[in-house]
């Protein structure tokens, strides 16, 4: 029996939807579950909070906790954490970057949800384009972030913020020509594109 995979997460985007892009990547098929049921299944996960992937084989059952541990088991396991340590390390020091980011960004991007002071949304668009310089720097004149020759994990956690931005504001990336160019890049790849035409 080969390693099956089901994903629990609440019906929406959010945390789940980096590792939902690393399996269309990676081009392996998995189970996205939407959890409706959440006080009854609580108590039954790892942590009490998703998501939460559920990994199946010969060797029985687990539930594996904290969607960036998700998204690194998912990198080692599908080769999309960088082929040598010099990609390894550049794509581990682009995904904390990214996640730097992001977590700045999700005030502005749930800001009816979290009820986000308009200060706090004026000056993340404000201080953008220094994000964005930063993110290009780390690229540089390479085609992945990891520096090789195929996408790493950081690429897609890029791929999902920067989708998250063009949603938000089409006009984000205008003066940062090598960041969308990775953004179609990954948009492209037959899996992804497969993936993202599905998506709701």
């Amino acid at each position: 029996m080969s390693t099956s995979y089901e994903l629990l997460y609440f019906p929406l985007r959010g945390r789940a939807e980096p590792i939902r892009l690393m399996f269309a990547t990676a081009n392996v098929d998995f189970t996205n579950t939407p959890i409706t049921n959440w006080p009854e299944l609580k108590p039954k996960t790892p942590l009490g909070q998703l998501p939460v992937l559920v990994e199946r084989s010969d060797s029985g059952e687990r539930q594996i906790a904290q969607s960036m541990a998700i998204v690194r088991h998912l990198a080692r396991v599908f080769d999309l954490a960088g082929k040598d340590e010099a990609e390894k390390t550049n794509a581990d020091v682009a995904a904390e970057t990214i996640n730097d980011w992001r977590s700045k960004f999700a005030p502005v991007q749930f800001a009816a949800f979290m009820h986000t002071d308009q200060a706090v949304i004026d000056k993340y668009w404000a201080d953008l384009p220094a994000t964005l310089r930063t993110a290009e720097g780390l690229l540089g004149s390479c085609t992945w972030f990891g520096g090789g020759e195929s996408p790493t994990y950081a690429d897609v956690l890029a791929f999902d913020t920067l989708d998250n931005h063009l949603s938000t504001k089409p006009e984000s990336l205008a003066d940062f020509p090598k960041l969308r160019a990775l953004h179609d890049r990954l948009r492209a790849l037959p899996s992804v594109a497969g993936y993202l035409e599905k998506r709701a």
